[in-house]
């Protein structure tokens, strides 16, 4: 066994129980105290007789613990030994327990937590009354659970669930099932809920939630999902089918904000139920509002919990902020399609996360698309996912999408956008060869198989091989198992009718090391003409010749194309019509990374010839590499002025129609329809880009529309950014932003953050990064976000957090997803020796547990940005004749 073995088997149980049921009964919460009492029944399996049972248990006291053996035979709790590193408690008893069945009933004391994680409490303010409220609520991936109530808090150990859970008559109480009986206590405010048995699911997947709740309902078109009436636990069927009922919970007078997620819902509940062959499996599903939430939301089965941006929408849904409808659609997509991607079909263990988050990143886009067809979901994909992770992964500090976990303290580190969204890119780039409608196919035999059950990547591909008649497996281990991707390097060659093409690990710190170069990645090229798929597994080999070479077309593949020379690089200028949306975002993003930075300025310019609104993504790839390009490069007063002139003659084929936009927001007479959805992007997007170059015209009408309060709902958002971003924005202005900030909505403060951050009046940068120290740390990653990409303030922020780092850690590591964004999006810009020095030496001596491995791509990162700086200065200059 090798030592990472080992490492790994020592962070899971001993094998000799495990449980088949558990019936978990919470009651006596204090809302003052944050405490509760638990009593726990664990109906256990014997593997291999022993005199000490090990379960998972965090913050919380066991009071007693007794084992009922078969005609009431008790045997009390000898003595108890507690491993706080790993989570386990082992409890020992007087003699072995040899029966093949018993029931552990463990009574306890737990803590509501108050960090986003376990049970925990979110406190808000009612919108009617101004009171102050808690609501409680759950929040168990990934090794959570255990900090609810003692158990085998793997996701392997899959068991049924009974809840019951008693709590003041004033609240509504929700569980993943349906309520079975409520019964008020004697001489007692108190209320006893009791819900139906859930069928087989891991620990981490439990959940919840009490609260002073409003609802909205709906339901299915279909008619096809189980009822509860005999309902079966272990294969989820029942005696009846009907529409499943969907709710929308939220706290007190904020239920109808839900309505667009609704109507989302009980969509995509069909699509993916016909996709998949396989009817929702439970005879609910509830989403719930949750008020402080660290993520964007959880798949607890048939009861998902989400923060207040990814489910609500507060206002006219024709005239809705398009960012915040299409972030609603995907997460609740995302999540439903986790009731089969991880609910009904679970990975083993942790390290292959990326079979439940990949699979619901690319089916949840792919039910976006379905249902909005104007928002050019693929392109939307290759911006948020494809582009994110290609990124990271190029990056020495990476990691495989299969990676080891060693402990329970290094799995929130997996949940990043390499098992999100690498995993949903390789998923794409399979079913771009396959074929969709086969890939689909053969992953319902893969959900069929293995549902209510544990599966593994080998079950994945091996159903999908199974059904298309391809070997899958084979292709896509290297994809899943080792780190990074490769580039494609295309040449001429001696043969004028055929090219050359190689492949090599791409790293964005340069040219791989032969060590760090072992992997012969399997790669679909799929070129832009002919109806040929290539299939490239070797270093080197020649393709056919063809008038316009364009490899990767769609951008499914997840590799870099480079193309050497310059005739190859002409003929793509001359032939750019003939690219796809895709096509066109990729071969920007490519020439950016493996070429000459005066090449990308031409191309962008080529593009400039054409600009077309309904391209709003290749504008938006286009314009960020720009805006990399200005903050990387900024420290030339020469270099910035003109890439700023740049970027304002880059707007002049489109000027007119902008600022006729404008005009219809300070009147409300913007075109609404669904037609025009990408049309209104692009020209927020070129607001946002003049508005950042201080483009004299757009500046005046957007600062007079503030002024005036004369603007549309859905323009509001870049409005705050254009009016903050300037070198003049006054004191006063941000004084009424901060003043909006304490009564606003909480999606709403995300959309003033993330403005606040972009602020570049220097008198006003205290203000702002002050806010860091006070501001809700759910909230801390868009201010920290806009923060890092600002230029103005970099310098300041890297000595504020220095300033300032004991308190911040205080405030931000109770919840070391939060911590780990913070500093990874507030930093990814900084740059120079001094500074990749000062870093290193800064956090030397600090505690990185649970969020070291961001640390160390940031410091990456800082080297990429420093290389970057000293390539590309002169370059530039010499391109603008500086």
């Amino acid at each position: 066994m090798s030592q990472e073995q080992a490492q790994v088997q020592a962070q899971t149980l001993p094998t000799d129980f495990r449980a088949s049921h558990y019936e978990v009964e919470l009651s006596e919460l204090d809302t003052d105290k944050n405490t509760f009492i638990g009593c726990v029944s664990i109906h256990i399996k014997t593997n291999k007789p022993s005199d000490t049972i090990s379960l998972n248990m965090r913050d919380i006291e066991i009071v007693s613990a007794v084992v009922e053996r078969e005609n009431n035979a008790l045997l009390e709790m000898q003595d108890k030994t507690v491993d706080a590193e790993n989570d386990v408690v082992s409890l020992k008893f007087s003699e072995v327990i040899s029966v093949p069945t018993f029931t552990l009933k463990i009574n306890y004391k737990g803590i509501i937590q108050t960090n986003m994680s376990g049970f925990y409490r979110s406190d808000y303010t009612d919108v009617a009354t101004g009171e102050k409220k808690a609501m409680f609520s759950t929040q168990f991936e990934a090794t959570d659970a255990r900090r609810a109530f003692p158990c085998f808090d793997e996701p392997s150990l899959k068991a049924t669930f009974d809840i019951c859970i008693i709590a003041h008559e004033k609240y509504t109480v929700l569980a993943n099932m349906p309520l079975k009986s409520s019964k008020k206590l004697q001489e007692s405010d108190q209320i006893s809920y009791r819900f139906h048995t859930t069928p087989l699911m891991s620990t981490y997947l439990v959940a919840w939630a009490i609260g002073e709740f409003d609802y909205i309902e709906s339901e299915t078109e279909k008619d096809i999902y189980p009822t509860i009436d005999n309902y079966n636990t272990q294969d989820g069927s029942s005696s009846t089918h009907g529409k499943l009922p969907i709710k929308v919970y939220t706290a007190k007078g904020k239920a109808n904000q839900g309505q667009f997620a609704l109507s989302v819902a009980k969509k995509v509940i069909d699509f993916f139920s016909e996709s998949f062959e396989i009817p929702y499996p439970l005879p609910k599903l509830d989403l719930l509002c949750v008020e402080s939430y660290s993520h964007n939301a959880m798949e607890n089965f048939s009861l998902i919990t989400f923060r207040p941006s990814a489910l609500l929408y507060d206002g006219d849904l024709a005239e809705a902020d398009a960012a915040a409808l299409q972030k609603i659609a995907y997460v609740v997509s995302h999540e439903i399609a986790h009731q089969w991607f991880g609910n009904l079909v679970t990975m083993k263990w942790w390290d292959e996360l990326w079979l439940n988050e990949g699979f619901a990143t690319w089916i949840g886009y792919l039910a976006v698309e379905k249902f909005f067809p104007n928002w050019d979901v693929p392109s939307m994909v290759m911006l948020q996912s494809h582009e994110v992770a290609l990124e990271l992964d190029s990056l020495k500090e990476s990691h495989p999408i299969k990676v080891a976990v060693r402990n329970a303290k290094d799995i929130d580190q997996v949940f990043d956008s390499i098992s999100y969204l690498k995993g949903c890119s390789i998923l794409e780039m399979v079913g771009g060869f396959l074929g969709q409608d086969v890939f689909l196919k053969g992953v319902a035999l893969y959900l069929k198989r293995h549902k209510f059950s544990n599966a593994t990547m080998e079950d994945l591909f091996n159903c999908i091989g199974e059904y298309s008649g391809v070997e899958v497996l084979e292709r896509c281990k290297n994809w899943i198992l080792t780190i990074g991707y490769p580039v494609v390097t295309v040449s001429e060659s001696e043969d004028p009718e055929k090219l050359t093409l190689t492949q090599e690990r791409f790293l964005s710190g340069g040219k791989p090391k032969p060590e760090e170069n072992t992997t012969k990645w399997w790669i679909p090229l799929m070129p832009s003409e002919g109806d040929f798929k290539i299939d490239f597994s070797e270093e080197i080999t020649q393709v056919p010749k063809s008038a316009f070479n364009h490899f990767n077309s769609d951008a499914l593949g997840f590799y870099r194309v480079k193309y050497n020379g310059e005739n190859l690089f002409k003929a793509l200028l001359s032939n750019l019509e003939k690219l796809s949306s895709r096509g066109k975002m990729g071969l920007v993003s490519d020439l950016e990374v493996t070429g000459s930075v005066q090449d990308l300025l031409t191309l962008i310019s080529e593009f400039s010839k054409t600009q077309e609104p309904q391209e709003y993504y290749v504008w938006s790839i286009i314009f960020e590499s720009l805006k990399r390009m200005k903050s990387l490069l900024s420290s030339d007063a020469t270099v910035k002025q003109a890439l700023n002139d740049f970027t304002l003659e880059l707007i002049k084929p489109s000027e007119e129609k902008l600022l006729e936009y404008l005009d219809q927001h300070k009147t409300n007479s913007f075109n609404k329809s669904p037609e025009s959805f990408l049309s209104n992007q692009f020209f927020e997007l070129l607001a946002l880009v003049a508005g950042g170059a201080s483009h004299p015209e757009t500046v005046s009408k957007c600062r007079e529309m503030y002024a005036s309060k004369s603007y549309s709902p859905a323009f509001r958002n870049v409005l705050l950014q254009i009016v903050l971003c300037q070198p003049d924005t006054t004191k006063e202005v941000v004084e009424s932003v901060l003043k909006e900030l304490e009564t606003a909505t909480l999606t709403y403060k995300e959309s003033l953050l993330t403005a606040l951050g972009g602020v570049q009046n220097e008198e006003l940068f205290d203000t702002v990064l002050n806010l860091l120290l006070t501001i809700e740390p759910m909230d801390v990653q868009f201010l920290a976000d806009a923060l890092g990409s600002n230029v103005s303030i970099r310098s300041k922020l890297w000595a504020f957090i220095k300033a300032n780092y004991t308190e911040l850690h205080k405030r931000l590591a109770i919840n070391t997803i939060v911590i780990d964004r913070f500093l990874r999006f507030s930093m990814k810009d900084l740059m120079g020796e001094d500074v990749k020095k000062e870093f290193e030496q800064f956090f030397a001596d600090k505690n990185l547990e649970g969020f070291d491995r961001g640390v160390r791509q940031t410091l990456e990162r800082i080297e990429k940005n420093t290389r970057y700086l000293k390539t590309n200065q002169s370059l530039v200059k010499e391109y603008f004749k500086l």
